[in-house]
């Protein structure tokens, strides 16, 4: 018996040993990589302070008694309506990850993307992408799978988003209202979206390109820690690639239709919010309003969607900024912003709350996510399979 136990205690010691030198994949980001993070998030901020004032500036003339009142004065059915239209824009935007994630419902996927819009608001970056991933562990998902889908999720979106101004350009030619702004600002944002495509469809068949490149950057960071391991980076990047090229073969278009149809969603959340607030066809047409927030959609990159910054660019291009519509202008982005940021957030706290509730159902049952994995396991190959 004696033996027995010293046997079990070596193994589980092995065991330990073996799960402590496991190397991490994706390596963390330290040094002059965390620099440029934190960089770059100061200069978006700077730049947000800098365009708020601006967008103060424009509406500091505004009387917002008559901004609340008008926003006050929605009608029920008019209130109806945009909530229609909310959901058809969550639904959109939840698309792409169900796609992706052949496993996950669309429900879930909503869901996901909700809870996630949430932390993402309220935390600082991972916060979100730890959440979603421990949600679709909860749903019996893989974490490697769930990953590749929420990766290609986003980069999907930066296509749309960064290829919405060449969407509003093209609008703008066929109702004769183009500007010299429009194609700069389109030809600009469409590099973006146009290196994004290429590095998805390198992605889609650069296992091989993957794996070297982890395996390079495996031998360099062997130098300054031994429990690197070269090969296993290399293996783990190349099938990762695998996995998401798969993925991205098989529902890019579906993706890619989601992401469009979910920009254009928002372009009618702001022509229904500036109507119902009483901005007439004479003073804005709906091609207008569509183009003007087509032009400024990669703006949506700043902190917080790009609040102030966007509004301020929708009303400038509207000519909205000054004049005798401009109270009302304010107050249909004021409905605007209410409908594209609160609501979902409103929805995402309750995501949240049902999803810990049903983890603490589970939990009180006995039943935790890994004894879900195991129950999940012989059905697993059948499901991602595909």
């Amino acid at each position: 018996m004696d033996d027995d136990a010293a046997g079990a205690t070596d193994a589980t010691d092995a065991t330990r040993v073996g799960r402590a030198r496991r190397p991490a994949w994706p390596p963390r980001l330290v040094g002059p990589s965390r620099r440029r993070i934190v960089v770059s998030d100061i200069v978006k901020v700077g730049v947000v302070l800098v365009a708020l004032w601006w967008f103060a500036r424009i509406v500091g003339q505004v009387d917002w008694g008559a901004v609340w009142v008008a926003v006050r004065d929605l009608a029920p059915l008019e209130i109806l309506a945009l909530l229609a239209v909310i959901a058809i824009r969550q639904t959109l935007n939840a698309g792409p990850l169900a796609i992706f994630v052949p496993a996950l419902p669309l429900r879930r996927a909503l869901a996901n993307d909700l809870s996630a819009n949430l932390i993402a608001t309220v935390a600082p970056p991972p916060a979100d992408v730890v959440l979603r991933i421990s949600m679709l562990r909860s749903w019996g998902i893989p974490a490697a799978e769930g990953v590749s889908g929420i990766s290609l999720n986003t980069l999907t979106y930066y296509v749309a988003r960064f290829g919405a101004p060449a969407l509003g350009l093209a609008v703008a030619f066929a109702a004769g209202q183009v500007e010299s702004s429009f194609v700069w600002t389109a030809f600009t944002s469409g590099l973006v979206a146009a290196a994004v495509v290429a590095g998805l469809a390198i992605a889609a068949r650069g296992e091989r390109v993957a794996a070297a490149a982890a395996g390079w950057v495996g031998e360099r960071a062997r130098r300054v820690s031994h429990r690197v391991d070269p090969v296993d980076w290399s293996r783990r990047a190349g099938d990762f690639v695998a996995q998401s090229g798969e993925a991205l073969r098989r529902g890019s278009l579906k993706a890619m239709a989601c992401q469009v149809g979910l920009v254009l969603s928002e372009a009618l959340l702001l022509l229904l919010c500036l109507r119902f607030a009483g901005v007439p066809a004479a003073a804005a047409s709906a091609v207008s309003i569509v183009v003007a927030l087509l032009i400024s959609y990669p703006l949506t990159a700043l902190p917080f969607a790009g609040v102030g910054v966007l509004d301020a660019a929708v009303l400038t291009i509207l000519g909205l900024d000054t004049g005798p519509w401009e109270t009302t202008a304010v107050a249909g982005m004021v409905v605007f912003r209410v409908c594209w940021m609160l609501v979902p957030l409103a929805l995402g706290g309750l995501t949240v709350l049902w999803w810990r509730h049903s983890q603490r159902g589970l939990a009180s049952a006995g039943e935790g996510p890994d004894e879900r994995d195991d129950d999940d396991g012989h059905d697993e190959p059948e499901q991602h399979d595909r």
